[in-house]
């Protein structure tokens, strides 16, 4: 046997079985989006609730946050607390101004330095858990959109025993946005339907920061960021993974209620130090989580490298196009249904130019993200 046929059938092996390790994955996926539903929880009293907000040179967005928040419908005890993060435009001033306004509802802190090596996201949180008093914290972005039912459908969602909840958010497209915030939007929202998913599985995969809620007893409970506080990303997910060993405490939410809005990045530059910025973090996630999204790089890699490698056996492009044509079935499948839950249908359209990107870009933004270093805020 020629070493040409050994890489052959080894190469096709691992493509082979990492295709049907992902192509499981995904149906148990697609099975459990049957299966979810929205909160119900019933209160004697409503509990009181803190949202946290980190901003750093927000002076475009944070006054459209602030009175999307001033409208919230929560008839329970809730105020607003943001911290300032060394912000060099005119962030500050207008927060100060809108707390005069609404002293007691909007709570200020002015952040001035970091630790070196700690990261300034978590350090913001940290000091915002430490001064606000809610028993149920929410957290999101400065450059969100937010409902006005986003509290009160977010605390219903508090049945006893859920400890963490993982909110869904989606990137805002208008008639005048291009390719690239389409098949972000497409890309962004499969992450959201796996991390769904995942947690509907009892299996936490991934959470967003902008849409994130969970009581201070649960942060208390794991000591917040302690042990991870040196890690620049992961505010969310990494907090999350802390719970991992009692998944039954997490729960997603899918109340409409409560979807968010966000902006795309506008540049492939932007785009990119995102994602390798996301894709950092993924080495300190649990030893199960790693298995599983290693299961999934390991078929990505290789349906990526079966473009060069074929060209040593052109039978390993034949094997590569089986798995890629199961895999956008698999994908297909799990993505219309994510879709419909998410109220997000017209993204359908962009679902094949995406699919056929995902698996290089994917690969290489988890090279780059976990080997090299990323732009995050100046």
């Amino acid at each position: 046997m020629t070493p040409l046929c050994i890489f052959t059938i080894a190469f096709t092996a691992v493509l082979g079985i990492s295709c049907l390790f992902y192509t499981g994955l995904v149906l148990r996926m697609f099975h459990a989006f049957s299966h979810m539903k929205t909160g119900e929880a019933k209160f004697e009293k409503l509990p009181s609730v803190s949202v946290l907000v980190s901003a750093r040179n927000e002076e475009a967005n944070i006054e459209k946050l602030l009175q999307t928040m001033l409208a919230q419908d929560y008839e329970g005890d809730w105020d607003l607390w943001i911290a300032d993060d060394r912000s060099t435009d005119n962030t500050l001033n207008i927060l100060k101004s809108f707390a005069q306004k609404h002293p007691g509802k909007i709570n200020v802190l002015a952040i001035e330095s970091v630790p070196d090596g700690a990261s300034p996201k978590k350090q913001a949180i940290s000091k915002l858990v430490e001064a606000s008093k809610g028993e149920l914290l929410l957290l999101t972005d400065a450059d969100c959109r937010i409902p006005k039912t986003w509290i009160s459908h977010t605390v219903k969602e508090f049945e006893p025993g859920i400890d963490f909840i993982a909110g869904h958010s989606y990137i805002e497209l208008d008639k005048n946005s291009n390719a690239l915030l389409h098949m972000q939007a497409v890309e962004t929202m499969s992450y959201r339907i796996a991390g769904t998913a995942g947690l509907a599985l009892h299996m936490p995969l991934t959470s967003t920061g902008n849409n994130l809620a969970y009581r201070r007893s649960f942060f208390e409970g794991v000591h917040g960021f302690e042990n991870v506080t040196h890690i620049q990303s992961g505010d969310d997910d990494l907090l999350m993974q802390k719970a991992a060993n009692k998944p039954s405490c997490m729960h997603y939410c899918i109340a409409p209620e409560t979807f968010i809005a966000t902006d795309g990045k506008e540049t492939f530059k932007g785009l990119w130090e995102q994602r390798k910025r996301w894709a950092s973090k993924t080495i300190h996630y649990t030893p199960r989580t790693l298995c599983i999204l290693g299961g999934i790089f390991i078929f990505f890699l290789f349906l990526t490298a079966s473009i060069f490698a074929g060209i040593a056996n052109p039978r390993i492009w034949i094997a590569a196009g089986i798995a890629f044509i199961i895999k956008v079935i698999a994908d297909l499948l799990l993505f219309r249904r994510g879709l419909r839950v998410f109220e997000q249908e017209q993204l359908f359209k962009w679902f094949i130019p995406v699919e056929i990107l995902h698996a290089p870009f994917t690969v290489l933004a988890v090279l780059f993200g976990v080997l090299g270093k990323f732009q995050w805020k100046n």
